[in-house]
């Protein structure tokens, strides 16, 4: 296929323990496990898949890869404390980011061992695929047999359980004394499966399906999409997601893929559905990958692109970083994708539906990764990732359990997946953990065996609060969220190479979704003059402790507590949902206007919150309009209108798809709202809340529509 697109490179930078293990700093975020010291590499460790994989033969010397040469950071810990800085609510930093260059100036590698790796590289025959302008990672591409004789080592062809095939060294690679002293880490010789997609199909309905030909499954009335599948109106709906993304313009988004796909099936959703009028859709060459459609992932990215443009239609653009699966094994791929987005510095909110097993992504490649979304987070830019389609068991590296990189690192929001129930109009009923086992997979979902629990999974006093439904208090708890994800309930979209329109589910849903709803969030904060939403967690389970003393914000979301992610034939029962903090779908779905509203009024800096305003209603309600009116809040930024089906905050916990909510923003000059497209006969609450970065005060009024 012909490359009509610009091609970026981008590297990534990674991380190196100098003399102070980061444990033992009271400001560091997380841990790595192993508590190692940094040091000069000598040798790389061999990947494990090799030892569960079948020898097909020696690699093809002529065979062109990708290698990357990772540098530490100039200032690892200081690095570390400064994530922690812009990313806690109440700090003086907080969203006080940086830029990609400031960055590199703050905390980048150093630059004569940089120019130092270029010149080796040059020297002996390889050529610079990937830069980064923190200079902290080189990516080099050479052929198989360049690299078996600079590395002393041999690389051979495998095939795994699942048919795919890899390369690997077999030798554990001596790194040449010319550069030992220079790196922390080499990524590719040991590298493992190629491809990571996780999306289930469920069945594929054909060019023109009827609308609702069918349940999805026998429980639950589905959507009024192709087939009775989701669309992402109904999710809108369903989740309550604001619509707020029409308050700033430009929002960029990136999403990182394994292939290319046809953008004339994304064009087709967003024609069915009326959503990505002006939304451009880029694509990236990552290590100056080439940009093919492949089949293999088509799927994954239609769906990545219609789920993230269906939940905030007025994405201005989504970059779409490639770097195809053919050409670099997954873990180059991730790392160098990291760091084209982290030096490219536009978006503002990053999805992730590919993963793997942490212990097969590798060390090097975890703490590489690591940097660069520190990096991504001093810069305020949210990165989420699909939390797995393999229950509790992932890949199997570590009989039984085992969780998905990059949705373990803790500098991401892991996401995980729910089965959802609606009534025949979409009305919200509930879900549970996502578990189809054996035929259509489980939400992933577990607790990490390399990073330790990070703060914001600490209580106040550094109590661990995730261990009532088997989460640990000492390593980092996956995912943090969920939505939609069981195939069976999956949403609707076009692929004209997999047959028309097609059921589709997989964490690989429900993350594009979070995203989507965030990318919402973001443009109201801006709007509010609260600043950009940067790394989600600390502020998300920051609003916990607002809440009845478990330490989570669940009474802000759809809290899942029915399910689990396991499968006793395949080696357990997984992960147990319950009140709270459960390992399979963290803190449940968005209930997207609540969350939302909370999001901007929570209060986050000290300061002085605003003073009180007293709502009331203009005239008479009719029976699809109300006007209300309200008092100034003193030191208010802008006003918060929440209209609710059910009170929320005298009406006890929630239950089914209550309190169903719209959110509405105006600026703070404004005292009065209508409020259209009322139910006639139904009673409303309806608050507002005068916020700014400090808190909020509210008043409410409670009235019902009169009959037509």
């Amino acid at each position: 296929m012909e490359n009509r697109f610009k091609i970026r490179c981008r590297i990534l930078p990674a991380r190196r323990l100098r003399n102070t293990v980061l444990g033992g700093l009271a400001s560091a975020l997380l841990l790595s496990k192993s508590g190692a010291l940094f040091a000069a590499v000598t040798t790389i460790e061999l990947s494990p898949l090799i030892y569960k994989s079948t020898l097909i033969a020696p690699t093809d010397g002529n065979k062109q890869i990708g290698v990357v040469l990772v540098l530490p950071s100039s200032d690892p810990a200081g690095l570390t404390d400064l994530v922690k800085h812009v990313s806690t609510p109440g700090d003086p930093l907080f969203r006080k980011y940086l830029t990609p260059r400031q960055f590199a100036q703050k905390f980048g590698g150093n630059e004569s061992d940089y120019t130092a790796l270029k010149n080796w590289a040059a020297a002996n025959g390889l050529a610079v695929s990937q830069e980064s302008i923190t200079r902290t990672n080189l990516t080099v591409r050479g052929s198989v047999s360049q690299f078996q004789t600079l590395f002393k080592t041999q690389l051979n062809t495998y095939q795994a359980e699942d048919g795919q095939t890899f390369y690997s060294a077999t030798i554990k690679p001596a790194v040449p004394v010319e550069i030992a002293s220079k790196i922390s880490g080499v990524i590719g010789l040991t590298a493992s499966k190629p491809l990571a997609h996780q999306s289930k199909i469920a069945r594929v309905l054909g060019e023109e399906p009827k609308a609702r030909s069918d349940k999805m499954r026998a429980d639950t009335a589905g959507g009024t999409g192709p087939g009775g599948t989701y669309s992402c109106t109904d999710l809108r709906y369903i989740y309550s997601i604001p619509n707020w993304g029409n308050l700033e313009k430009g929002m960029i988004v990136a999403v990182f893929e394994q292939g290319y796909y046809r953008p004339s099936d994304v064009d087709k959703y967003f024609d069915k559905f009326n959503v990505g009028n002006n939304t451009k859709q880029t694509a990236i060459a990552v290590d100056q990958s080439p940009i093919d459609i492949e089949p293999s992932v088509e799927g994954e990215d239609c769906l990545d692109i219609d789920m993230l443009v269906g939940m905030n239609p007025n994405i201005a653009e989504v970059k779409v970083y490639i770097d195809d699966f053919h050409y670099d094994p997954f873990s180059v791929a991730m790392v160098d994708a990291f760091q084209a987005i982290a030096d490219d510095g536009t978006p503002q909110i990053v999805s992730v539906s590919y993963g793997e097993d942490e212990g097969y992504f590798g060390t090097s490649a975890e703490n590489a990764e690591n940097t660069t979304l520190q990096q991504l987070a001093v810069e305020g830019i949210t990165v989420l990732a699909s939390a797995g389609d393999g229950g509790a068991f992932g890949d199997g590296y570590n009989y039984p359990y085992n969780v998905s990189e990059p949705a373990s690192n803790p500098y991401v929001t892991g996401v995980g997946g729910t089965t959802l129930f609606t009534d025949s109009v979409q009305n919200y009923e509930y879900e549970i953990a996502w578990d189809d086992f054996p035929n259509y997979g489980a939400t992933g979902g577990g607790v990490s065996s390399f990073w330790q629990i990070p703060d914001y999974q600490l209580a106040a006093g550094g109590t661990p609060t995730y261990t009532d439904n088997g989460g640990s208090g000492s390593y980092r708890n996956v995912p943090d969220v969920a939505a939609v994800a069981d195939p069976l309930t999956g949403v609707g979209i076009y692929v004209k190479d997999y047959g028309g329109w097609t059921q589709i589910g997989g964490t690989s849903v429900s993350c594009p979704i979070w995203a989507g709803y965030l990318s919402t969030i973001n443009p109201a904060l801006k709007w509010s003059g609260l600043g950009n939403l940067g790394f989600f967690n600390p502020s998300f389970y920051a609003l916990g402790t607002k809440t009845y003393g478990y330490g989570v914000p669940y009474e802000y979301t759809y809290n899942i507590q029915g399910g689990s992610n396991g499968y006793i034939p395949f080696g357990g029962p997984g992960y147990i949902n319950g009140l709270g903090y459960s390992n399979t779908t963290g803190f449940g779905s968005m209930w997207g206007a609540g969350l939302g509203i909370q999001i901007l009024s929570g209060g986050l800096q000290p300061g002085t919150s605003p003073g009180p305003a007293t709502i009331s209603i203009v005239g008479k309600p009719t029976p699809t309009s109300v006007k209300v009116t309200w008092t100034a809040s003193s030191g208010a930024n802008a006003y918060l209108i929440g209209l609710y089906s059910s009170d929320p905050y005298t009406g006890g916990y929630y239950g089914p798809g209550e309190p169903f909510a719209y959110a509405f923003l105006v600026k703070a000059d404004n005292t009065s709202y209508k409020i259209d497209r009322l139910v006639p006969n139904t009673q409303y609450w309806v608050y507002v809340y005068g916020y700014n970065a400090s808190g909020s005060a509210s008043s409410y009024v409670s009235f019902t529509t009169p009959k037509r």
